[in-house]
């Protein structure tokens, strides 16, 4: 099967073949593979929070570094992201702290949607409360979170609304008190 249909953002069509195109179009994403696609393993914590938006901080080709900085000290004290510094490589990290490292480069002002597909998987209870109540202030600060999940428990624990699928079809949507 072929699947098809298209994607509106913020009221706007939006056409996502790169993540450039979802950068673009204010989706960010936690991905299922967080070693493997969710970080830039030999790059240290700055370049993996800003590396998103560095547009943010180029101005004449130039990355303003102390911009950066700035920025990633900030996530690092809101997350509680246990680190000596910006400057350490992610792959250092716990997984719980490469994660919150993602939700800090993934998670701003300007994601009108928030794409979170396992965001939970193999992390420690701690981690994955964290990320939860992450999700929640995201969705409370009018932001669309779509959880993708197999945990029932997480579904039902950070879900509105909850569409189930078989077989690559929506077979029924349900408001989470149903």
């Amino acid at each position: 099967h072929v699947a098809s249909g298209s994607v509106e953002v913020l009221g706007k069509k939006a056409d996502i073949k790169c993540p450039r195109d979802a950068i673009n179009s204010s989706v960010g994403m936690i991905t299922e593979d967080r070693r493997g696609t969710g970080i830039f393993g030999c790059l240290s914590i700055d370049d993996n929070t800003a590396i998103a938006s560095y547009n943010h901080y180029t101005k004449l080709g130039k990355i303003n570094k102390s911009k950066v900085d700035e920025v990633v000290k900030d996530s690092i004290s809101k997350l509680s992201i246990k680190t000596p510094s910006g400057k350490t490589l992610i792959r250092s990290l716990s997984g719980g702290n490469q994660q919150k490292v993602i939700l800090s480069r993934e998670i701003s002002e300007e994601a009108g949607l928030i794409v979170a597909s396992q965001p939970t998987r193999g992390l420690d209870i701690g981690a994955t409360q964290f990320v939860h109540e992450t999700l929640l202030r995201q969705r409370d600060a009018g932001r669309c979170v779509l959880l993708i999940s197999a945990d029932l428990d997480e579904i039902l624990g950070v879900s509105d609304r909850v569409a189930v699928m078989y077989e690559g079809r929506i077979i029924g949507i349900l408001n989470r008190d149903e």
